[in-house]
């Protein structure tokens, strides 16, 4: 392990990195698997700014039973890690299955996903799948090219969403939650959905009651806003005639003052890297299988390989990740480096490029002065 990050010291830059990411082999996973199957639905859940272990099943502050319901009942991946720290990137790798040195897509401004890229919408769209997307802020907006592949991309927003005072606009929670419930209330056939939340990102203000419950910890707050508007979502999908899988993460952390990083965005240590990673399926009669929580590393690049994997449909050799649908992939997942980077410091102010990997449980972050 020494060797291999210190060959990368020796060689250093963004292209050698890339190299080694993308040659690495797949892997390993454990006991709760999800039988391959076409006839579900497939439903992905992001919330930004959603750190790894601010979830009430994670042993955080945050009251989270609707989360903590899913992931008693499917498979909870406790190392789980994003591949950028800024929301558009890293939903691009999420929706791509790719590497944001492959997707091009660094930073939240002046960059877009490029027409014609394939996403996990224009797959299931060709497999005959209804899409439907719902966003809750700005730097998801339709202009940015992720509205390819979608029937409906519930996420515009024009200058009259911006108030006198400057600040991203956003939707609450139960608006996008609404929207998203009455689009799948429509769909008589298969359907994939992807819900975006925007709480918990700063500013934090978390509606009654949360604001009285965690005066003191307004972030925690907005996590438990944003569990309990997925309630009726999670409702919506064990209703429906079919099977749901259900893939819930977030896009990347926040920094709450670790490393001197009040939000996220600049550096890319574990409090903004490291996500919840949640894979279930729903149903309206509940499977008697008890859940798994699972140690080893998963990234953002494996959930489109799942969700094919997971539908029987083919998983594109091309693509860096793997999927995590069964024990035996998850076993293996240690063998696998990972690509990560924060560009928002190079783009914006001039600084040195941010990037590195990780093996197993070491990381190499990239610098005139790298860490280890």
């Amino acid at each position: 392990m020494r060797r291999r990050f210190s060959n990368l010291l020796d060689v250093g830059g963004l292209a050698a990195i890339a190299a080694i990411v993308t040659s690495c082999s797949s892997g390993r996973q454990s006991s709760h698997e999800i039988a391959p199957s076409a006839d579900r639905n497939v439903l992905v859940i992001t919330i930004d700014t959603l750190r790894a272990d601010a979830l009430g099943f994670a042993g955080g502050l945050a009251r989270t039973p609707n989360i903590d319901a899913l992931a008693v009942s499917g498979v909870r991946f406790t190392f789980a890690h994003a591949h950028a720290v800024l929301t558009l990137p890293s939903h691009a790798t999420i929706l791509t299955g790719r590497y944001p040195f492959e997707h091009g897509v660094r930073e939240n401004s002046g960059f877009r996903v490029k027409p014609g890229t394939e996403t996990i919408a224009t797959r299931l769209k060709a497999a005959g799948f209804a899409t439907g997307a719902f966003v809750a802020a700005f730097p998801l907006d339709a202009r940015f090219g992720l509205a390819d592949g979608f029937d409906v991309y519930d996420g515009r927003f024009d200058a009259s969403a911006f108030g006198a005072e400057f600040s991203i606009p956003e939707r609450r929670a139960p608006i996008v939650v609404s929207h998203a419930n009455a689009w799948i209330a429509r769909q008589s056939e298969r359907w994939f959905a992807w819900v975006h939340l925007y709480e918990p990102h700063a500013p934090y203000r978390p509606p009654p009651p949360f604001d009285r419950e965690y005066a003191a910890q307004q972030y925690y707050g907005e996590v438990a806003a944003a569990d309990a508007a997925l309630g009726p979502l999670l409702d919506t999908a064990r209703g429906s005639p079919r099977p749901t899988l259900v893939i819930l993460t977030g896009d990347h952390g926040e920094g709450l003052g670790e490393h001197g990083e009040a939000t996220h965005g600049l550096f890319a240590y574990e409090s903004t890297l490291r996500v919840p990673l949640i894979i279930s399926e729903v149903r309206s009669t509940p499977s008697p299988d008890g859940g798994e929580t699972s140690d080893a590393p998963a990234r953002h690049v494996d959930v489109v390989p799942t969700i094919l994997d997971a539908l029987g449909l083919p998983v594109p050799a091309g693509l860096p990740g793997h999927s995590l649908r069964m024990s035996a992939d998850r076993a293996t997942a240690r063998e696998r480096v990972s690509y990560f980077e924060a560009m928002s410091g190079a783009i914006d102010y001039g600084w040195a490029p941010l990037d590195g990997v990780l093996a197993d449980r070491e990381k190499y972050i990239n610098l005139p002065i790298p860490e280890l």
